[in-house]
């Protein structure tokens, strides 16, 4: 199994002014290809420290990954580091700094002198093209040591890992040694996804099973060097789990959702309280929905719940907002006002305090509406206030998914 180190670079990073969201796509992205991460390292804008950090992981893994310090000001010092830990001479590409020239002139600026910093190349290194921004990556390989250079922007970093890392990995290490198999549950505890895991997969050795609990999900992670194995495995499991399962392979819940509204030819609109925006953030995070999300709403007081969605006073005074009642008024009334297929709605209390409402702190109320009927459900989420948004605004894209397959309220709950 081949071993790889991660490398984040940045005082930033050290500090706590920037959270390190590029390390742990990194490592599910190439744990996932079957990759060892055996070590992940932050390391500040220090020459010397930095330089004996790439020497050192550099005797320790068959790949190396260093994300940051790439750019044109005197902090950004990746690239003398390697220079200097691996005794690689830095030379002063033409074409790259050309490049680099264009791309300002493009924007009608002139490029300042820092800049040409960027187009210094590790001897012996190819360059890793910039396409959404000006600081181009690196890949080397060194003693049987592959090095790869990446910025820290996190879009670019994407871009390059995407387009041209893995794929030249994948050429290089096929599997890199291991099969992965991977499925996502919505709406149901950890620990009693762990029990049907567990029965499902109990007569089977030489599994590495791995769980991650994220806020109204569970990620199942199967492993093993046995590719029909793995396959046998997802398989039981998706047997054991049924309707709980949400996702498979490397799809989110919200790319699920859009492939299958799309497959329908259906439009989803949503209503949302206590979640403030986040369900809308996470279908239009997919590429393409413009296709089957027409909009929505956040209506997060009485008010706004009567005259921007129709929900009746005398409801809202009668019973508050965080009701089956409510929630089934909310999804009919954005369904209508868009004009959508499916109407979707969240209304709840998330705390800390309990705003005057009747329901206690993680209470929160789910509506669906279509064509032929409104559903409603009620659900006590633990945890504290941003917990609560984000297990809701989970469960509420489930709701979608799961109504989609024929799964009546009473099977989800």
């Amino acid at each position: 199994m081949k071993r790889c180190c991660l490398v984040a670079v940045g005082d930033e990073l050290l500090d706590g002014r920037v959270t390190d969201t590029n390390t742990d796509y990194l490592a599910r992205k190439l744990s996932s290809r079957g990759w060892d991460i055996v070590f992940r390292l932050t390391v500040g804008d220090r020459m010397e420290l930095l330089a004996e950090t790439v020497s050192w992981v550099c005797r320790r893994s068959d790949l190396v990954v260093i994300t940051g310090g790439l750019g044109p000001t005197e902090d950004d010092l990746t690239r003398e580091a390697v220079s200097r830990a691996l005794n690689r001479p830095l030379r002063r590409d033409g074409e790259m700094e050309a490049r680099l020239r264009s791309y300002f002139s493009a924007l009608g600026r002139e490029m300042s002198p820092s800049n040409a910093r960027q187009a210094d190349l590790l001897d012996g290194a190819d360059w890793i093209g910039p396409r959404l921004g000006t600081a181009p990556g690196q890949w080397l390989e060194h003693d049987g040591v592959i090095v790869v250079l990446l910025p820290g922007v996190p879009r670019e970093l994407t871009d390059m890992m995407e387009k041209d890392v893995l794929p030249r990995l994948e050429a290089r290490f096929p599997g890199a040694g291991l099969a992965v198999g991977r499925l996502l549950v919505a709406a149901r505890p950890e620990s009693e996804v762990g029990e049907v895991v567990s029965a499902a997969l109990k007569t089977m050795e030489g599994l590495q099973v791995s769980y991650r609990a994220l806020t109204g999900q569970i990620e199942i992670r199967v492993a093993s060097r046995d590719e029909e194995k793995v396959s046998e495995a997802v398989r039981r499991l998706r047997e054991a789990l049924g309707l709980w399962v949400v996702a498979q392979g490397e799809e989110s819940m919200e790319e699920v959702l859009g492939r299958e509204l799309r497959s329908r030819g259906l439009t989803l609109a949503v209503a949302e309280s206590c979640t403030g925006g986040m369900v809308g953030e996470r279908i239009t995070g997919v590429p393409g929905s413009s296709d089957y999300f027409r909009g929505g709403l956040v209506a997060y007081t009485y008010e706004a719940k009567e005259r921007l969605l129709g929900v009746d006073r005398g409801l809202l005074r009668r019973k508050g907002a965080v009701n089956e009642e409510v929630a089934k008024a909310m999804a009919e009334g954005v369904r209508e006002r868009f004009g959508a297929d499916l109407g979707l709605s969240v209304t709840g209390v998330a705390g800390p305090g309990g705003g005057g409402e009747r329901e206690p702190v993680g209470t929160v109320a789910f509506g669906l509406a279509d064509v032929e009927e409104t559903l409603a459900m009620k659900y006590r989420l633990p945890g504290d206030r941003d917990t609560v948004r984000r297990f809701a605004a989970s469960i509420a894209l489930a709701m979608v998914i799961f109504r989609l397959r024929g799964v009546r309220v009473e099977e989800v709950r």
